[in-house]
């Protein structure tokens, strides 16, 4: 009878542990929105409002209809920007304002939505052309106040900016265009996206490329087909912190200095370093089949968030539970606080903003 009853309270008693062993979470926003990145303070957020029927659209349901109205929030979830700053999706934000980037262009933007810089990566007549060599995605150096990207095509790859060519030729045709530097903006690191899997980093004091391999952002294919941004890089630039078949790696820029962290039962990516270097925050997920057959392509949903501490020896921490909802971008708001989204499956996308804190 004891055992029998003890059967019956289990449930109870593992969600209580749960409960106790995990962090506490809150939507801090009811706004339909993704991508959130913290200001350079971490007093303030921008995140990217979506949804269909964007203006200027095909009609149809190409991405060209999918809505990116960047918005301002506080700390807390209030809406700083009753109108959006931009039609874009946001790569990042650096003390000289907001990197943003669609439809092969870019801009520099201020909190108040005024244009500081812009320009295209790719000129209007080259567009439709199939291996015209344009990109979307863009980074920014603040150093020399100019905008960086990837241009592929004739069998390599380079780096350039609106004044020409900026690194070496790499030998890969294909490098992808998700790009972003380090934070001393000495290393650039360029990867995966949805024609490879790869990440190579580019050392501007250097003058040479070095190659990662095969590493994991995100597990879902579709992952960047709404832009989400994600940066692996310590804050001290000294290292950068990516999921590979290995498990999750630390690394230094140049590759020669790695080690292993921890290995995961489950697909994992996002890997993200805390400020202080002394964390690094992941997720994980799980994929299942489209209902009725419908497609090849599974659906992946966001089995947990979870933070591992680099200067003890403690197995990773849990800090959500599993949803059926996706986590498309996760950042460090503080050393004590996590900023990310879940992203609905369906058509149109449905986003949410939530903030989990942490007791460290």
């Amino acid at each position: 009878m004891r055992f029998t009853a003890l059967l019956r309270v289990w449930p109870i008693v593992t969600a209580l542990l749960f409960l106790a062993s995990s962090a506490a979470q809150t939507q801090f926003s009811t706004e339909d929105a993704y991508n959130p990145i913290p200001s350079p303070d971490g007093r303030k957020i921008v995140a990217v409002r979506t949804g269909w029927h964007r203006p200027g659209g095909s009609g149809g349901l190409g991405r060209s209809n999918l809505r990116s109205d960047l918005i301002i929030l506080n700390r807390t979830g209030h809406l700083l920007s009753p109108k959006p700053i931009a039609d874009s999706f946001a790569a990042d934000w650096t003390a000289d304002g907001i990197v943003a980037f669609r439809d092969w262009s870019y801009r520099l933007i201020s909190e108040d939505g005024s244009i500081r810089q812009q320009g295209r990566v790719c000129p209007q007549e080259l567009v439709l052309i199939t291996n015209s060599g344009c990109v979307e995605r863009v980074a920014y150096l603040s150093a020399g106040k100019t905008f960086v990207w990837v241009r592929q095509k004739f069998g390599d790859s380079v780096l350039v900016t609106p004044g020409g060519e900026l690194s070496a030729h790499h030998h890969k045709k294909y490098l992808g265009e998700w790009i972003v530097a380090s934070p001393d903006e000495r290393y650039i690191a360029v990867g995966p996206g949805h024609l490879g899997r790869t990440l190579d980093v580019y050392d501007l004091r250097e003058k040479t490329w070095i190659e990662f391999g095969s590493v994991v952002i995100h597990p879902a294919v579709g992952w960047d087909w709404m832009e989400p941004s994600w940066s692996p890089w310590f804050a001290d630039s000294s290292q950068l912190a990516v999921f590979t078949s290995e498990g999750l790696i630390i690394s230094s820029p140049d590759g020669q200095r790695k080690r292993t962290v921890l290995h995961t039962q489950e697909p994992a990516g996002l890997a993200v370093p805390s400020p202080d270097g002394h964390a690094i925050a992941y997720a994980t997920f799980a994929s299942r089949p489209r209902s009725n057959g419908a497609g090849s392509t599974p659906v992946w949903n966001c089995t947990g968030l979870w933070v591992v501490d680099l200067q003890k020896p403690t197995p990773p921490r849990r800090l959500t539970a599993s949803t059926p909802s996706l986590t498309y971008d996760l950042r460090w708001l503080d050393n004590q606080s996590l900023v990310f989204d879940r992203v609905e499956e369906g058509f149109p996308p449905k986003a949410q903003l939530w903030k989990v804190a942490l007791d460290r």
